[in-house]
């Protein structure tokens, strides 16, 4: 899905609703990147949060890939990646990643060569969203 920033919230509001954009499957993933990923090196680029719920954007410089990850959540609360390749006039949202159980969870990587990308969450209780900075 490509968004702009003024259609953006309402889009994400009714997908993240209606259950879509959830984690992609294997074979989703080859084609995203996803694969050639590795998480072993990663760092905290950007920091945020939604309510009590901490968001970071994880990067590997390595494979040059960025994940978002949440803590201090509960079940049912969300964490995606938004991807830009026009400096966030428009995005993509990738790896919805819901948590089942505990207090914390992660999306996929992706590859971000060429890209700007950010993470954001969404408390389920409240249903406030927010993201942290692009990097």
């Amino acid at each position: 899905m490509l968004f702009t920033r003024k259609a953006a919230v309402l889009t994400a509001g009714i997908a993240l609703v209606a259950g879509l954009g959830l984690t992609g499957t294997t074979a989703q993933a080859a084609g995203t990147g996803v694969l050639a990923c590795s998480t072993s090196d990663g760092v905290t680029k950007r920091t945020s949060t939604v309510d009590t719920i901490q968001i970071e954007l994880r990067y590997s410089p390595s494979t040059r890939c960025g994940w978002g990850r949440i803590y201090a959540a509960d079940p049912g609360d969300m964490v995606w990646v938004d991807r830009s390749s026009n400096g966030g006039s428009s995005w993509t949202a990738l790896g919805v990643t819901t948590v089942q159980s505990g207090t914390d969870t992660h999306t996929p990587p992706f590859n971000d060569a060429g890209y700007l990308m950010r993470a954001c969450a969404k408390n389920d209780s409240t249903q406030h969203v927010h993201c942290t900075g692009w990097y």
